[in-house]
């Protein structure tokens, strides 16, 4: 019975151990669950829980590293975390270099590429080792550390986002195209979302189903995963409450299983959230010392559910144990 429980104990332990390195944690400023928005040419603000005004951290780009103010100027302002807390931020616009800085968990600037003056860099992702940016011209797909670029797909995109299979999602102003990872390259598999009007943003959820901000109607719009392919359109609106501005960058946390969305102005912005299941969205803060903002990114912390199933494994652990005592 001793050696049951001593059994019992380490595996209990290791167990939880494992659990909570599943997301790193960093020296401040980076930690899971705060979002990232660029704003206000060369800012961006660290927004951390519970998501009020009082928990915004402001900090500041290179002068260098500036983009677009307009939201209908798609010139740099891209945000992406990787899964070790990475943070890239695309900059460049009108006659100054485009590029991409990478800011490590700790605040450091750990290096900043350029291209020169075309083409313009827009939205960001990173994950698995990759770095891909949506431009005018295509998408440019780095690795993490920004030391080779590895392959670029034409087009003129706006925003990329990875999903969990590693597929890599291009979105166009009217339509979202997949290209699939084959032998090591991305080939274009087809245009799985169509007939949107002024698409910018574009994220996932948890079950793998696909928001895309179209400014057009002031709406996100979700398509529900259907296999290999995407169906049954829902419209997101904005709040009553919310009448001017544009909508602009989206992410999602699935600790909370909960999307935010920035709608911004040159007078203020307002931190919007949504969970999938909503129809409208409802506003978190509102706040005028952020304007302009750009794309967002969350740093996730981990889904409720790994919580959850590793609870219910120890639950029947005991119980065995416990019989056999």
């Amino acid at each position: 019975m001793k050696l049951g429980r001593r059994w019992l104990i380490t595996v209990v332990t290791l167990s939880l151990l494992s659990f909570v390195s599943i997301k790193p944690t960093h020296a401040a400023p980076f930690q899971p669950g705060q979002i990232f928005v660029a704003y206000g040419g060369n800012q961006f603000a660290q927004i951390s829980p519970p998501y009020e005004l009082d928990s915004v951290n402001y900090l500041t780009l290179p002068p260098t590293n500036s983009f677009a103010t307009s939201a209908t100027n798609l010139q740099g302002g891209g945000v992406a975390l990787d899964e070790d807390g990475y943070l890239y931020v695309t900059f460049g616009t009108g006659s100054g270099n485009r590029g991409i800085v990478k800011i490590a968990p700790d605040g450091s600037v750990v290096k900043t590429i350029t291209v020169g003056t075309s083409p313009d860099f827009r939205g960001i992702a990173a994950k698995g080792g990759k770095v891909a940016v949506a431009t005018n011209t295509g998408v440019r797909i780095y690795d993490s550390d920004l030391n080779n670029l590895l392959q670029t797909l034409s087009g003129n995109y706006r925003d990329v986002v990875f999903d969990d299979a590693g597929n890599l999602y291009a979105l166009h102003q009217t339509r979202v195209d997949r290209y699939k990872l084959v032998s090591g390259v991305y080939q274009l598999d087809r245009t799985v979302v169509s007939g949107l009007g002024d698409a910018v943003a574009i994220a996932f959820d948890g079950a793998g189903n696909l928001y895309v901000v179209d400014r057009s109607g002031q709406q996100v719009k979700k398509f529900v995963r259907a296999g290999d392919s995407f169906s049954s359109l829902t419209n997101i609106s904005r709040p009553s409450s919310i009448t001017g501005g544009s909508l602009f960058g989206i992410g999602y946390e699935p600790g909370i299983n909960t999307f935010f969305v920035v709608n911004t102005s040159s007078a203020q912005t307002d931190l919007l959230k949504f969970s999938p299941s909503d129809t409208t969205m409802s506003v978190v803060f509102s706040s005028n010392a952020i304007t302009n903002a750009r794309w967002l990114a969350v740093y996730p912390t981990s889904e409720p559910a790994a919580a959850v199933l590793l609870l219910a494994g120890l639950g029947w652990l005991v119980r065995r144990v416990r019989r056999r005592s």
